[in-house]
């Protein structure tokens, strides 16, 4: 059986915004770090001092800046297949449109972060599966935007003199960098993926990953018009909160803005274009709410007690919750276990939803590479749950074949990626 991790990143901090370490540090902090880190031997040299702290802190953090400083994204992706004692696993890399989160420009651009992640496609051709990062603030919206995507995708990569291959195959989407999946730029482009069976996988983890630091988009793209549900997405409210030590390190706004950016992801943002594809399109998105919601939801949903604040969204309800409703009304809906597998305390309530007909076929193994980094090495993130997947039985095999295996393939299926590299 062919196995897979579904969810997985190779970017460097080159095609990261160039304030990007601003927006999780105080400033003088994260300036310190740019500009020691700027060369290759800097980062190199500031991963060793950290590695040598007490505690496990720096040790993680080492880890993750020496590979975010990586050479380039072939660097990345050969430390990550390296972390793994499986010679055929395939690895789908999730390429991200950064460019508009508030935090300036990246230094290859995002066209760049796409040439350089085929090159690596061209010398993994049959173990690196590119997903194509998509934005409604990208170069075109509408069908301009439908026709590009196509284009990317229908032309073929010359690996050598007798064989070109697909290089996406799937599409990513991040919304709390600052829109809408229901975004009307993005409605013919997402037809065309239901049409053809295309693969699309956006992030929803409860207040985790990258966020928009520009407070006036925030404000003014909260409310939004819904095409598919025909009013306003009018409920949600920029959140205005005051932390006294986040305001002496001068991180209380960019707090803000990071609660604010729950309103783009939540489960229930989904809904009425989820609605549109099953009933009025008549042919479901294929698509996957990546992180379950986030590890501290998963195990909220399985009534483990834990120390939840309070819950932003429009409905104020557990996020992996959320998840689990619409995935009893809509059967292409997916959901991958990304970073909430470091906790291994969430393998026992996956394993139990697993035995749920309505998801046994749709929750997918994933990482969430290099990200993790500052959690556990990924080679641990792996073996553990690998080793946790094996001892729990689950059809005719394992809940490693039915969540690495079988329900990975069946996902990614389309004439893109029939089961094998075209």
């Amino acid at each position: 059986m062919q196995y897979y991790n579904v969810h997985s990143h190779v970017f460097t901090m080159d095609n990261a915004p160039r304030r990007f370490l601003h927006m999780y540090l105080p400033d003088a902090v994260a300036n310190a770090i740019d500009t020691m880190t700027n060369t290759r031997p800097g980062a190199l040299a500031l991963a060793w001092l950290l590695s040598k702290l007490p505690g496990t802190a720096g040790k993680r953090y080492a880890s993750f800046l020496k590979i975010g400083k990586s050479c380039g994204q072939l660097d990345v992706f050969e430390d990550l297949l390296k972390q793994y004692n499986d010679p055929d696993i395939k690895f789908v890399a999730l390429s991200m449109f950064m460019e508009e989160c508030g935090a300036g420009y990246s230094t290859s651009g995002f066209a760049g972060q796409i040439e350089e992640l085929l090159q690596v496609k061209q010398q993994y051709p049959d173990r690196l599966l590119v997903f194509l990062g998509l934005d409604p603030r990208w170069d075109a919206k509408g069908k301009k935007l439908k026709d590009m995507v196509a284009g990317y995708f229908d032309t073929k990569l010359r690996i050598n003199a007798s064989r070109s291959v697909y290089p996406f195959v799937g599409l990513k989407l991040y919304p709390s960098t600052g829109f809408y999946i229901f975004d009307e730029r993005l409605k013919e482009t997402l037809e065309w993926a239901a049409e053809n069976e295309v693969p699309v996988l956006s992030h929803c983890n409860y207040l985790g990953g990258i966020y928009n630091n520009d407070t006036r988009h925030l404000q003014s793209t909260l409310n939004f018009y819904d095409p598919y549900a025909r009013k306003m997405y009018d409920q949600p409210v920029y959140q205005k909160e005051s932390h006294f030590w986040k305001k002496i390190f001068g991180t209380n706004t960019a707090n803000n803005n990071k609660i604010s950016c729950s309103y783009f992801l939540e489960p229930a943002s989904y809904k009425s274009m989820l609605h549109y594809f099953k009933y009025a399109f008549k042919k479901e998105l294929k698509l996957c709410l990546a992180h379950y919601g986030g590890d501290q939801h998963i195990l909220a949903a399985h009534g483990y007690p834990i120390n939840e604040r309070a819950l932003y969204g429009v409905e104020k309800k557990n996020w992996c919750s959320q998840i689990q409703e619409l995935m009893q009304e809509f059967s292409n809906l997916y959901t991958d276990i990304s970073y909430a597998v470091h906790n291994t305390k969430v393998h026992a309530p996956v394993f139990d939803d697993l035995k749920n007909n309505m998801f046994t076929n749709r929750l997918l193994f994933g990482t969430d590479f290099f990200m993790t980094e500052q959690e556990i090495p990924e080679k641990d993130d792996y073996n553990k749950f690998k080793s946790d997947a094996l001892a729990q039985p689950c059809g005719s095999g394992t809940a490693w074949d039915q969540m690495a295996g079988h329900n990975v393939e069946q996902f990614l299926h389309s004439k893109y990626y029939p089961g094998r590299v075209v």
